[in-house]
C-alpha cells in the first residue's frame, strides 16, 4: 500500500479531534481509557489530542473517577469558555441567527424579517442580525457562519445563485469580513447540514454518505472520503434540481419538473390549496396524520423522492443515505416508502441493503449548523 497523502493524514487528525470532542460532550465526565475503548484509537493518540485540547482551553480535567482495581482515572469534561460563535440561517426571507458557545450549545437567538430585494439589502440584513446578536454576548465572538440557500462557492464565500431570493453573485464572505472585521464562513444550507452530521451526528466514522434534505425545498450533499464534494461548478449533490417530470411545474430555478417543484412542501402546499384546503405551511404539516388528501400528497412526494434517492444510489453508491428535514419528521411514512423502494428495486442485493436513516431535525437546525461551520473549523485545526 502507498503512503497516506498529507491531505488524508490531515483529515484523519482533524476527524480524530472532532470525534474525541464529541464523545467528551456526550459522555462527560469521561476518562482517557473510556475514550480509547469508544474510538479504538491508541492511548498515545488519545493523550496527544487530549493534551492539545487542554492547552487550547477546550477541555478540563476534574476529580478522579471510580477505580476498577487500579489507579483512579482522571476524568475529562468540556471547559467553560467566554468564546462564542454566531450562526445565521439565510435560507428564508426571515433570517434566523443564534449565539452558541464553542461546544455548539444554543445560548441566544434572534430573527430579522425586513424584506430584501438586492444583494446589498441581503448583506445589510445579515449585518444587522449579527450586530443584534453580538451586542447580547458577554465575551469574544470568534466567527460568523452563514448558511445560504442556493449555489455557493464556499472557498471565496460567494453566493452564485439564490433562486428563492432571485439574487446572483453575492460576494458575501468578503463584504461581511470587511464590514464586521470578523472571520466568516459561508456554505450552502444543505451542505452545512451534511457537515454537521459528519462532525457531530449520524455520519461520525462514515467516510461516504449522501444527505437528502426535504422541506419547503429539496437539496442534497455528497461526502466522499470524509470530504464534502463541491464539484467543478459548485452544484454537486443538487438532487432538488434533478428533472423528474419533463412538463412539470416551474421550479424556483426556472426549469420545469425538478424534484423540488413536484415533491417539496411548497409544491404540496400549492396542491392542497387547489383541493380547496385553506392551509398555511404549519397547518399542512399538522394535518398530515388526519387529512387523507394531504396524506396522499405527501405519499406521492415520497415516491418522487424515493426515485431520486434510488438514482443517487445507482450513480454514487454511498454506504449510507441520511434523510433530514421537516418533511421526513412530519410524514414518517415517506421514510418507510423510500426504504422499501430501495430494498425492492436497487440494482444489486448489496445496494438494496443501503443504510437509510432519518436524522434529527428542528427549527434551529439551520442556524446551529451555520454556527458549527466555525466550531468545526476550530476543532479540526492542526496546531
Amino acid at each position: 500500500m502507498g503512503n497516506t497523502t498529507p491531505r488524508n493524514s490531515k483529515w484523519m487528525r482533524s476527524y480524530n479531534r472532532a470525534l474525541i470532542l464529541r464523545l467528551i460532550r456526550l459522555h462527560q465526565p469521561v476518562s482517557r481509557v473510556e475514550l480509547a475503548k469508544k474510538t479504538s484509537l491508541t492511548k498515545p493518540t488519545i493523550s496527544n489530542i487530549v493534551n492539545e485540547l487542554k492547552e487550547e482551553g477546550l477541555i478540563n480535567e476534574r476529580e478522579l473517577g471510580v477505580s476498577s482495581g487500579g489507579r483512579r482515572p482522571i476524568m475529562l469534561e468540556l471547559a467553560a469558555s467566554d468564546r462564542f460563535v454566531i450562526g445565521i440561517d439565510a435560507t428564508q426571507r426571515k433570517l434566523h441567527g443564534v449565539v452558541t458557545n464553542i461546544h455548539g450549545e444554543l445560548l441566544d437567538e434572534a430573527w430579522h424579517d425586513e424584506r430584501f430585494d438586492t444583494n446589498e439589502e441581503f448583506i445589510d440584513a445579515i449585518v444587522a442580525l449579527y450586530i443584534t446578536l453580538n451586542d447580547r454576548t458577554t465575551g469574544d465572538v470568534i466567527g460568523l457562519g452563514v448558511s445560504v440557500h442556493g449555489m455557493v462557492e464556499a472557498g471565496d464565500g460567494v453566493v452564485l445563485f439564490a433562486p428563492r431570493f432571485h439574487l446572483h453573485d453575492i460576494p458575501l464572505k468578503r463584504e461581511l469580513e470587511t464590514r464586521l472585521g470578523q472571520h466568516v464562513f459561508v456554505e450552502n444550507d444543505v451542505r452545512t447540514l451534511a457537515l454537521g452530521e459528519l462532525y457531530f451526528g449520524e455520519a461520525i466514522g462514515i467516510e461516504e454518505f449522501f444527505y437528502v434534505y426535504a422541506g419547503y425545498g429539496i437539496g442534497g450533499a455528497y461526502v466522499h472520503a470524509g470530504e464534502l464534494i463541491d464539484g467543478e461548478h459548485h452544484i454537486a449533490g443538487e438532487i432538488g434540481h434533478m428533472r423528474i417530470m419533463l412538463d412539470g411545474p416551474i421550479c424556483s430555478c426556472g426549469n420545469r419538473g425538478c424534484l423540488e417543484a413536484v415533491a417539496g412542501e411548497r409544491a404540496i402546499l400549492n396542491e392542497a390549496r387547489q383541493l380547496a384546503h385553506d392551509l398555511t405551511l404549519e397547518d399542512l404539516r399538522d394535518s398530515v396524520s388526519s387529512n387523507q388528501d394531504v396524506q396522499k400528497l405527501y405519499e406521492r412526494a415520497g415516491e418522487y423522492i424515493g426515485i431520486a434517492t434510488l438514482n443517487m444510489i445507482h450513480l454514487l453508491n454511498p454506504g449510507r443515505i441520511l434523510l433530514g428535514g421537516p418533511l421526513f419528521n412530519y410524514a414518517p411514512d415517506v421514510v418507510t416508502n423510500i426504504q422499501e423502494r430501495v430494498a425492492q428495486t436497487a440494482l444489486t442485493l448489496d445496494a438494496r441493503q443501503t443504510d437509510i436513516r432519518v436524522v434529527s431535525w428542528n427549527a434551529n437546525q439551520g442556524a446551529l449548523g451555520a454556527a458549527a461551520l466555525i466550531t468545526n473549523e476550530m476543532f479540526g485545526e492542526i496546531q
